[in-house]
């Protein structure tokens, strides 16, 4: 991203190169400015104090953290006999970690997936599309026969928001904010990256040891109390209960992801992953005509080391563990506006309820 007092020179310096360039957005404050369909504050307070319960929620529009938290509450008390609040813990500024497991009542244990999204606080459609899915199996449990397959065979464990700090600090402070906000010894910068803190691969290429970089892997790993909390819940769920899904919702680019991102192998379950990823793909393409692509992070973007994919895979032993990269492909990047909220969650559940489909007639 270049400031427009630099574009000029920058430009002269690619051409004298021969560095062939595109430009992808031509105003990023454009679009931040713009990416609300309610664009006068005043106006979005005016909705939300005309809010009058959880039914009335507006899933066409970003949330706050502290909204997104009340809903989980709502959720639960609105859905009471299919749904069950948790805590993991907090966040390095202290905030819950509130997730909501959905699922059918039964006398006997049930196999687990777990869902997360928000890992990386700009990417805003993540949590968006995470809680209308969520909201969705409620509604459909009972009315759509698939849907009551899946929420009658599982426990879905849901943590909408992972990085809770960062999420409000895109909103106060930095829209593009990626990382966490715990603060690094003997450095001025904040923050490492969630997703390069787990301890698969922990430090490996596509990582970064300078605090100050976007993909900073932190201390050591696990050394963030978000990532920590949710292996440390998993581990621990893990003893009563089989886990045989773990994804993890990001935006943008279009990719069903599944292991391995640290290197450049195939684990002896790539033809299921590429079979539930392609799944997923033919139903969401079905929706609005959106295309995926599936592969693994070497394969089709790049290699990422110390992810939350592989330790659901290597870690967890979790078969199925993938990642989702939402819409779009560029144009609007992380900035997606919020009249897109909609179609990328409708069709993302579609590609979810395929996934789940393929995982249970390929355990």
């Amino acid at each position: 991203m270049v400031s427009p007092n630099q574009v000029t020179d920058i430009q002269a310096k690619l051409n004298e190169n021969g560095i062939e360039y595109e430009l992808w957005i031509d105003n990023v404050q454009d679009l931040i400015d713009n990416q609300f369909r309610l664009k006068d504050e005043r106006e979005r307070i005016r909705r939300d104090a005309s809010v009058s319960g959880p039914r009335d929620f507006d899933y066409s529009v970003y949330h706050r953290y502290s909204e997104i938290d009340q809903w989980i509450k709502d959720t639960v008390a609105r859905f009471p006999n299919l749904t069950e609040e948790f805590i993991i813990g907090r966040s390095y500024e202290k905030r819950i970690l509130r997730g909501i497991k959905i699922g059918a009542p039964s006398s006997e244990t049930k196999e687990a997936m777990w869902i997360n999204s928000g890992i990386h606080s700009r990417e805003w459609i993540s949590p968006a599309t995470n809680i209308w899915m969520t909201n969705q199996f409620l509604e459909d449990y009972g009315e759509n026969d698939n849907v009551t397959r899946i929420l009658d065979r599982f426990d879905m464990y849901i943590l909408p928001t992972l990085n809770p700090d960062g999420y409000d600090f895109t909103w106060n402070e930095n829209r593009l904010w990626r990382k966490t906000r715990s603060k690094n010894v003997d450095s001025d910068c904040f923050g490492t990256d969630p997703n390069r803190n787990w301890n698969t691969g922990f430090g490996g290429p596509g990582t970064s040891t300078n605090p100050c970089s976007i993909i900073y892997h932190g201390p050591f790993p696990h050394s963030e109390s978000e990532v920590k909390a949710v292996t440390d819940f998993i581990t621990e769920k893990s003893k009563t209960q089989k886990f045989v899904y773990f994804m993890d919702i990001h935006s943008y680019s279009q990719f069903y992801l599944n292991p391995y991102g640290y290197k450049h192998e195939h684990p002896k379950d790539y033809d299921d992953h590429m079979g539930l990823g392609q799944a997923f793909a033919a139903a969401t393409q079905a929706v609005n005509g959106t295309e995926y692509v599936v592969g693994t992070p070497p394969d089709i973007l790049y290699i990422a080391s110390g992810i939350g994919l592989d330790w659901g895979y290597e870690g967890a032993g979790i078969k199925y563990s993938g990642s989702l990269e939402l819409r779009d492909q560029g144009h609007y990047g992380f900035l997606l506006p919020e009249d897109q909220i909609l179609p990328t969650a409708k069709e993302t559940y579609a590609g979810m309820i395929a996934a789940y489909e393929y995982l249970m007639a390929n355990p």
